[in-house]
């Protein structure tokens, strides 16, 4: 294990994949196990996205889940996937399999820990698909990826009628946040034909508030009503 490590430290990839190769099944899953645990937490973003498309390109089906190791790139707030390694893995899966970048997608965003991030991701591994945007961003429930679903929605012509459709899936998770976002959908919307228990009212100053920022959005999604400056 020491040699395979060394050699993707250094980036030595003949080496690293030909270490690979040479192990039997039990040792491979060993190895596989570690890189993901170990080794790719460990790597700097460009270190690290370059380890992961060379992974993957070798083996797709054991490496794509290394993905989960941008963890710490993502609380660290270094994470930046304009580089080569990030560009050529998204690439890779794109024209290769398709449905893999959407399952990077769905294993990286709950990670995230801003919107730039997830705008970075989804341009990244889905580009020029706001639906495929908005189909991720519905599978996780977070007050980040509903203000980044919210201000998706704003930017494209159909967001009223696909802002019916995604509140009505929100819905189903029953919860405060859940309804709390159906509210602020429903009231920006002008969703009137759209049915529930909507304890927050939203008053018509507090929808201008939602166009200029995410504090007054979060203080909505938590069911307080925001600050105001006079």
């Amino acid at each position: 294990m020491k040699y395979l490590n060394q050699a993707i430290v250094e980036s030595n990839w003949q080496q690293a994949l030909a270490k690979l190769n040479s192990m039997s099944n039990m040792e491979f899953r060993r190895a596989e196990r570690h890189i993901r645990t170990d080794i790719l937490p460990s790597l700097r973003n460009d270190h690290f996205w370059d380890a992961l498309f060379h992974l993957t390109e070798y083996r797709r089906q054991a490496f794509l889940s290394g993905i989960l190791a941008i963890d710490h790139l993502a609380k660290d707030n270094t994470l930046d996937l304009s580089c080569d390694g990030a560009q050529q893995l998204a690439r890779l899966l794109l024209d290769k399999c398709p449905e893999a970048a959407g399952k990077a997608v769905n294993m990286a965003l709950p990670l995230l820990k801003t919107e730039q991030q997830i705008d970075a991701l989804l341009n990244t591994f889905a580009p020029n698909d706001e639906k495929a945007h908005i189909a991720a961003l519905l599978r996780v429930e977070s007050p980040l990826a509903y203000f980044t679903l919210f201000n998706t929605l704003r930017r494209i012509p159909e967001g009223k009628r696909l802002a019916m459709q995604c509140t009505q899936f929100i819905m189903k998770h029953g919860n405060d946040m859940a309804y709390n976002m159906a509210s602020i959908m429903k009231a920006y919307y002008g969703l009137e034909e759209l049915h529930g228990r909507f304890s927050l009212h939203i008053e018509p100053y507090e929808l201008s508030l939602l166009d200029n920022g995410s504090e007054a959005f979060y203080h909505l999604l938590a069911g307080r009503r925001p600050n105001v400056d006079i």
